[in-house]
């Protein structure tokens, strides 16, 4: 089979089925599955889909394993050479797929690949979660061609050339099969939110590249599962970039990156408590409660993770916070390219 395709769901009848309908519609390869990953949803609209769309493969898991958990539930059980990853508030356009596989087809040394991601209301814009591709600083907060923090860029095209990049976006993308089992799935400890970045990060260190295809184009909606601005929201990004850092980042010049890291950290509590985001200012504490608490874990992730030697192109030696906040770059090609 070419294709397996895999949406982790919890919760949301119209938001699954308007993805399926979606999906099938502008699907026109042969050999393809699509499995559905219900993580433990409450409302009864996985098993309504299966019987909506009785093609597909439901997988039902006995709690909610996230996201990171939920797709590998999904491709342990995948047959494809190819496999799609996708959100469930996504929409398609024609072609789309055929676009990403043909990608991967003529370029041997490509691993992964995403489309461009524009927001599914306001569909001139990039989307927030994914755009036309992800970087990652040195301190590792991740940005994307197309939106710097909450600057969003409106699509004039010019983010329109294959490019690689530092990370493909989980709302969707595809990876070769082989090398997800190869880089042992994505890392569970993540639960939602930059586990795509870990594993593109392990990928690239493997030797492959990783690319938008903008001939390929997804609408995303975004936030629907961890509601945009949660305190949990805020709370998994700050933890997880942590994470993402102790794990992967090949040097820490001699604790002066973590010292420098921490320093930011502590900026943007302060930022939170003056725009009166209390929810950000206790997320923040909250994640660096848990890194002490599991320092010894963080510990082994590090010492477990053989390809954190590798250095890598494609990692902004500044801060991107420092550029969009103090110096007032607010768009991609300002401090990219």
């Amino acid at each position: 089979m070419k294709l397996s395709i895999i949406i982790p769901h919890h919760n949301g009848k119209k938001l699954l089925f308007d993805c399926l309908q979606s999906l099938f519609d502008n699907i026109s390869i042969d050999s393809f599955e699509v499995i559905v990953v219900d993580n433990f949803s409450n409302d009864g609209s996985a098993d309504e889909a299966k019987i909506q769309f009785p093609s597909i493969h439901l997988l039902k898991s006995k709690k909610n394993l996230g996201y990171s958990g939920g797709c590998n539930f999904g491709a342990k059980k995948a047959i494809g050479e190819y496999i799609i990853f996708l959100n469930n508030d996504t929409l398609y356009t024609k072609n789309w797929i055929e676009e990403l596989i043909n990608f991967l087809d003529k370029n041997p040394h490509a691993g992964a690949a995403q489309p461009k991601i524009l927001n599914a209301i306001d569909k001139d814009t990039f989307d927030y979660a994914g755009g036309a591709g992800g970087y990652i600083d040195k301190y590792c907060f991740p940005f994307v061609r197309g939106r710097l923090f909450n600057t969003l860029e409106k699509d004039l095209n010019q983010h329109d050339s294959a490019k690689k990049i530092f990370w493909a976006s989980g709302a969707a993308f595809i990876i070769r099969k082989e090398l997800l089992h190869e880089l042992n799935f994505f890392d569970n400890i993540f639960f939602a939110y930059m586990e795509e970045i870990d594993l593109c990060w392990r990928l690239q260190a493997l030797g492959w590249g990783i690319w938008n295809v903008p001939t390929s184009v997804v609408f995303h909606y975004g936030k629907q599962t961890i509601k945009q601005n949660s305190f949990k929201s805020h709370y998994l990004n700050h933890r997880n970039s942590w994470i993402l850092f102790i794990k992967n980042s090949p040097s820490f010049e001699k604790g002066m990156l973590i010292i420098k890291r921490f320093i930011l950290d502590q900026m943007a509590a302060i930022y939170s408590i003056l725009t009166l985001d209390f929810k950000r200012f206790l997320a923040i504490f909250y994640s660096h409660f848990w890194l002490i608490y599991n320092l010894r874990v963080m510990v082994n992730v590090r010492k477990s993770n053989d390809l954190r030697h590798k250095n890598l192109d494609l990692i902004y030696d500044g801060s991107v916070a420092i550029d969009y906040f103090f110096k007032r770059k607010k768009y991609f090609n300002q401090i990219f390219e």
